[in-house]
């Protein structure tokens, strides 16, 4: 991810995500817990402001058909995140991020594994781009693929290439074949509470 230099317990980190060609994606503002040689590790607060994809009428893509879903031109719009805050686990060796989940009652729901290209670092901003492709990892290690129809209908168009998928799917099948192990790689972070002083972060310029 690079060695800009360190980000403080508390400061803001923008997480971005970019189309092959560039263009924005996704955006979420957070609040940096660890940044550390080995991960960045960042809290997303509810309710938190957010760019999220989107068609050209501000849509949401995931409503459309798969045939159609990634045969169009996408970009991306405002949105709140919905839900309980998430904290978002970035290991600096590796092409995936680990999303922890709660409910509502503050329980702990699982892991959510994004698969994602190696992460650009610009000072207190990370770029990546999503593969699409997921891994759910529940409470009790039962583990399940996610989005595999999606990443399905996107390989081959301009939004997923066939290489990234087929990586996404070994860095997938890596985690499974160690998972007695999990989550020993990134860490035990099940017991994580947001910092209660902390504000939400707005979206910054660089969102577009």
């Amino acid at each position: 991810m690079g060695t800009d230099a360190r980000l403080a317990y508390g400061d803001e980190l923008l997480l971005r995500y970019l189309y092959n060609d560039g263009s924005l994606q996704a955006a979420f503002p957070m609040r940096v817990v660890v940044d550390a040689d080995e991960l960045m590790v960042a809290w997303l607060a509810p309710s938190s402001p957010i760019m999220y994809w989107a068609t050209d009428d501000g849509d949401d893509p995931r409503h459309l058909p798969l045939e159609r879903r990634f045969r169009q031109r996408l970009g991306t719009a405002r949105r709140v995140w919905q839900g309980p805050g998430v904290l978002r686990v970035m290991p600096t060796e590796g092409a995936y991020q680990v999303i922890h989940f709660w409910t509502t009652e503050g329980d702990f729901a699982g892991w959510y594994i994004n698969f994602e290209a190696p992460r650009r670092r610009f000072g207190n901003r990370i770029d990546s781009v999503d593969w699409h492709l997921d891994l759910w990892i529940g409470p009790d290690l039962t583990p399940s693929w996610k989005d595999e129809d999606e990443a399905a209908a996107a390989v081959g168009t301009e939004h997923l290439r066939a290489q990234d998928l087929q990586a996404a799917r070994r860095t997938g099948e890596g985690i499974l074949a160690d998972l007695p192990a999990w989550p020993s790689p990134i860490g035990d972070w099940r017991g994580f509470r947001p910092d209660p002083a902390w504000t939400t972060p707005r979206l910054p310029p660089v969102c577009g």
